[in-house]
């Protein structure tokens, strides 16, 4: 088959250059409008290294202490913007963790040094009685040095085990029973604090979960505690409140400035360290009481007393079955 066309072939060369120049300005254009394009996302890109370079630089300067804990975030388009922003939300965390380690680190070493203390004073008068007793052997009185020892020797015990019991607190897994908190007290009171006049107030069937021994060496604390600085008088109440039961102890001695109110709860504090230790107490009593409280998802605080002395309250959760 012969195809024919009119004006022989100049016309098809003419159509074909006419193509080919359609097709070239084609390219061209769409050439003209790619080069902003590409030119725009070139210029994108290094913005978003840029900021990527001043965000790890930034980063290196955190990690040397040579600045503030964050970074910039502005800069570099919304995406940075977001990285920027969780890389500050996790330096913040992580200063924040520095923080309590911080604090953590000298708590542990004034505890040690306060241990320190505490155990060196009883140590140096057992080692003093013992040298006057083998310098002067024929004066001295081996009932009285016995004694002597005897008391210091129960000092360094209770301070080792309440610093034991501290230590353990929180990693020992404690046995939980329903224990009914109006017997411990009546028990606790009658044992501990004869030679005072004592109103005791108990409401009757006052069940809370926990570990026995460890309400029990709780109440003793604060019973001895009010014993020590009470006058003449202590008062013990025991009710229920809401879903939970309220024990104060209250006594009519000097009474705790509002300043101290919290101080005492530390471990060592003594706001009279003199008549504490002829009373023999190490400053730990309170602090044990504390951390036994919090144990068992209670409270322990202090507040002025109705017979003109200190008054300690405890709260605790009653026992699931015996809320009402």
């Amino acid at each position: 088959m012969t195809v024919t066309f009119r004006g022989g072939n100049e016309h098809v060369r003419a159509l074909v250059g006419r193509l080919r120049r359609i097709r070239a300005r084609r390219a061209a254009d769409a050439l003209l409008l790619g080069v902003p394009s590409a030119l725009r996302a070139r210029r994108a890109g290094e913005r978003s290294l840029r900021a990527v370079t001043s965000l790890r630089v930034e980063l290196e300067a955190v990690n040397l202490k040579e600045s503030s804990t964050r970074v910039s975030e502005a800069g570099g388009g919304e995406e940075i913007a977001r990285l920027a922003r969780a890389v500050n939300r996790t330096l913040e965390r992580l200063s924040e963790a520095d923080d309590r380690a911080e604090h953590a680190c000298k708590r542990q070493r004034q505890f040690a040094a306060d241990a320190s203390h505490e155990l060196r004073t009883p140590i140096a008068a057992l080692r003093m009685r013992l040298e006057e007793a083998q310098l002067h052997p024929d004066e001295t009185d081996l009932d009285d040095l016995l004694g002597y020892m005897l008391r210091d020797l129960d000092r360094v015990q209770d301070i080792v085990a309440d610093l034991l019991f501290l230590t353990r607190l929180g990693a020992v897994p404690r046995i939980v029973e329903r224990v009914n908190l109006t017997e411990l007290v009546r028990a606790q009171a009658a044992r501990q604090v004869d030679g005072h006049h004592v109103y005791l107030r108990l409401d009757p069937g006052v069940i809370v979960d926990g570990n026995p021994e460890q309400i029990r060496q709780m109440l003793g604390n604060l019973l001895d505690n009010a014993r020590r600085h009470a006058d003449r008088a202590i008062r013990i109440v025991l009710c229920r409140v809401g879903d939970g039961a309220e024990l104060t102890v209250a006594d009519d001695g000097e009474g705790i400035p509002l300043a101290d109110r919290e101080r005492i709860f530390h471990r060592f504090v003594r706001l009279d360290a003199a008549r504490s230790r002829d009373r023999g107490g190490a400053g730990l009593g309170l602090a044990v009481a504390r951390a036994i409280a919090s144990a068992h998802h209670g409270t322990l605080h202090v507040e002025e007393s109705p017979c003109g002395g200190a008054c300690f309250v405890l709260r605790m959760p009653l026992s699931p079955g015996r809320r009402t």
